[in-house]
């Protein structure tokens, strides 16, 4: 029997712990409920776990053999949105839902957990599974390393569900697959006045329209369009009513790039326009680029790995290698600092149901691609600590 063969043995385990978690979706830092569910299921598997920085669950299955070690990570958050789906296991938390695929992360690798202790003659070395608190708000993966959990690890691993793939395929990127995420904010301190009388002030509302027209021109001057970047400007607050010119106002936004180079670059120019046009206008501003997550990058070398696993799985034809870089990001890619790795994508569609957009009140999994998830992590770990 194979993997994938044994991985579907599992599904109805997958589906009941995917379904558990999806009705009880807790936000980054507060998935303390879901950290005990986890504990309780790896507890009885025997698997020896423990917490990091307060709801990160961190399990490690040791063969008894030197070998390698092997970091595979799933993430455990939920996302702040009113679920509009009327299935048996809609989320029972008012205001928030699993709809980013986080539920299916967990539950394929508690599947995996089961199949590796199968296989635990197989291997040599060890498997360290993550389960990851606040990926949706760029924590987590941080406190894990710090914690000093990837010290000794030689791979990482983490896969993340794509509802724009069919059921059965797997995504498999060289080099740059996610962007960078930086989170921006530019408080501007202008002057007030009455409207009528605008050279009595500064105004802090037509400086901050400026600010952020003057940002969707820096892209296409200073970053290749062979490579890409982004910035985009997401909220925009100012002013208290009609006649009055505001005296302060803030925006805020991000940056994405697919390099550390094109990252500082476009950092330092959301800094330079932003100050620049608040002194042409008799304005000061204060500028806080927060660091998220690093550039997601596949080395060829490990990329290759996991290749090789997956069309033990599957054909060929349902390995893709050529797929697009997206601007979406993921703070698995910091797990890069310590460890080379591999991001790869798992089809989770297989009907209209199930290919709605992530982020949408009405995301939903296949309950197949737990197996297909499963699979490709256990028979990743096989070949790699064989």
């Amino acid at each position: 029997m194979n993997i994938l063969n044994e991985a579907f043995n599992l599904k109805e385990y997958m589906v009941n712990q995917r379904n558990y978690f999806h009705s009880h979706p807790e936000l980054g830092l507060q998935e303390f409920n879901t950290c005990l569910h986890i504990e309780e299921e790896l507890n009885k598997l025997g698997i020896k776990n423990s917490r990091v920085a307060g709801t990160n669950v961190i399990a490690e299955i040791d063969s008894g053999r030197p070998g390698r070690t092997l970091f595979i990570r799933a993430d455990i958050d939920a996302l702040p949105i009113q679920e509009k789906n009327e299935v048996s296991y809609k989320s029972q938390n008012e205001g928030i839902m699993h709809a980013c695929g986080h539920d299916g992360h967990t539950a394929y690798l508690l599947g995996a957990a089961k199949l590796i202790l199968q296989h635990i003659d197989d291997i040599s070395g060890k498997v360290i599974l993550a389960f990851q608190a606040a990926e949706e708000i760029g924590k987590g993966a941080r406190d894990i390393i710090a914690a000093g959990i990837l010290d000794n690890v030689d791979r990482t691993f983490g896969i993340h569900f794509a509802s724009g793939m069919k059921v059965g395929t797997y995504g498999i990127k060289t080099g740059p697959d996610m962007a960078s995420c930086d989170r921006f904010k530019i408080v501007i301190h202008g002057k007030a006045a009455h409207i009528t009388t605008p050279q009595n002030g500064s105004d802090s509302l037509f400086i901050g329209a400026l600010i952020t027209t003057q940002l969707q021109t820096v892209v296409s001057r200073l970053i290749s369009p062979v490579e890409g970047g982004l910035i985009g400007v997401g909220r925009f607050s100012s002013g208290t009513t009609y006649n009055i010119i505001p005296s302060d106002a803030e925006l805020e936004g991000t940056i994405r790039a697919f390099s550390s180079e094109s990252r500082n670059k476009l950092a330092n120019a959301v800094r330079s326009i932003a100050t620049n046009v608040a002194s042409e206008y008799g304005a000061t501003v204060d500028v806080n680029i927060e660091d998220i997550c690093d550039p997601c990058t596949n080395p060829s070398e490990t990329a290759s790995e996991v290749v090789n696993s997956a069309v033990k799985l599957v054909p060929q034809e349902n390995v893709i290698t050529n797929l697009d870089k997206r601007f979406g990001s993921d703070n698995f890619a910091d797990y890069s600092r310590k460890a080379p790795g591999t991001y790869v994508h798992v089809g989770s569609s297989d009907s209209a149901a199930t290919s709605v957009a992530h982020h949408n009140e009405y995301f939903d999994l296949s309950e197949d691609s737990y197996s297909y998830a499963a699979a490709l992590a256990v028979q990743y770990a096989l070949d790699f600590l064989k």
